[in-house]
């Protein structure tokens, strides 16, 4: 999935909503998704919205647009930045972002959150000045849009046969395994739990899967971990039987025995996992299984 960026710029005039605008499609081109932050006028739209998209970004742009002049105490007199970006800003900083760029208009004093962040992108004068310093400031920080901050699914294996014992019994598997990644450096995902969604034959509509318990922890006794940040775990996605080599069984949570096959005959089949922690977006595994009927060629991928 494309790295995400959360673009927290002023959209007061056209000429700033026109910038916002051109800056999302910049990064579009160069493949990232972005997302270009919306003012809200309630505390309600700030949770509803504004931080679920924060939470599900890898990168946070900041651009402080100029604002009136404002008067200090003792008669001073100062021009503030956009109350909404710097709102976002405080968000962002408390979610721990490895990657921000921050971005800001010069005569704007830095307030709040932002004057004790260090900065080493100049200042810019005027708005048509912002694009330009944006797409520098990007290459030399060396943004990619392949990264993420979120759980990243990888290393799919099938595992050689063992003999897998559970509270339904035993059964020869040649287990179907997956590494689920933390990247977040400041966040474990906590209650990492994942299930079977969807299932059918690959080209064809999907039905959802009967047995959508937990599925177990990879080499653990336990269908529930914690991940640690910048670590891994993982997880059983299924199980070939290898007496016939076209049974798949979930190795899940489900108490049922005698446990039901999900898959029985040779095909090529889709299968959609979904994978779940608190503090972090959902993440779909999507499965191609080419199951042949014979161990040694029997085949999955990442799709």
């Amino acid at each position: 999935m494309p790295a995400k960026v959360f673009i927290s710029c002023g959209q007061a005039t056209p000429e700033e909503r026109k910038i916002a605008q051109d800056l999302g499609l910049w990064f579009h081109s160069k493949g990232y998704v972005p997302y270009v932050a919306i003012e809200v006028q309630s505390i309600l739209d700030l949770n509803a919205g504004i931080i679920a998209e924060l939470k599900t970004s890898d990168y946070y742009l900041f651009i402080n647009f100029e604002r009136e002049v404002v008067t200090a105490k003792g008669g001073t007199t100062f021009r503030r930045g956009s109350m909404y970006t710097n709102q976002e800003l405080a968000v962002a900083y408390a979610l721990g972002f490895d990657h921000m760029l921050l971005v800001n208009q010069r005569g704007v004093q830095p307030e709040g959150v932002f004057k004790f962040i260090v900065t080493n992108i100049p200042e810019f004068n005027a708005p048509s000045d912002v694009i330009p310093l944006v797409q520098s400031a990007v290459g030399k920080a060396g943004w990619h849009s392949t990264y993420t901050r979120q759980l990243v699914a990888d290393n799919l294996r099938l595992d050689p046969p063992v003999m897998y014992t559970d509270h339904t019994g035993s059964r020869g598997i040649r287990a179907l395994l997956v590494d689920i990644r933390n990247e977040r450096p400041d966040l474990g995902a906590v209650g990492c739990v994942a299930r079977l969604a969807r299932v059918g034959v690959d080209g064809q509509p999907l039905n959802s899967s009967f047995d959508r318990s937990l599925l177990k922890v990879t080499g653990l006794l336990a269908y529930e971990q914690t991940i640690w940040p910048k670590s891994r775990g993982g997880f059983d996605l299924l199980g070939i039987i290898v007496q016939t080599g076209t049974h798949v069984f979930l190795n899940s949570a489900l108490d049922l025995n005698p446990r039901q096959p999900i898959i029985n005959a040779p095909g090529r089949y889709r299968l959609e996992y979904e994978v779940f922690s608190q503090g972090f977006p959902p993440l779909p595994i999507n499965v191609l299984l080419n199951l042949t009927g014979n161990l040694s060629t029997t085949t999955a991928t990442l799709v």
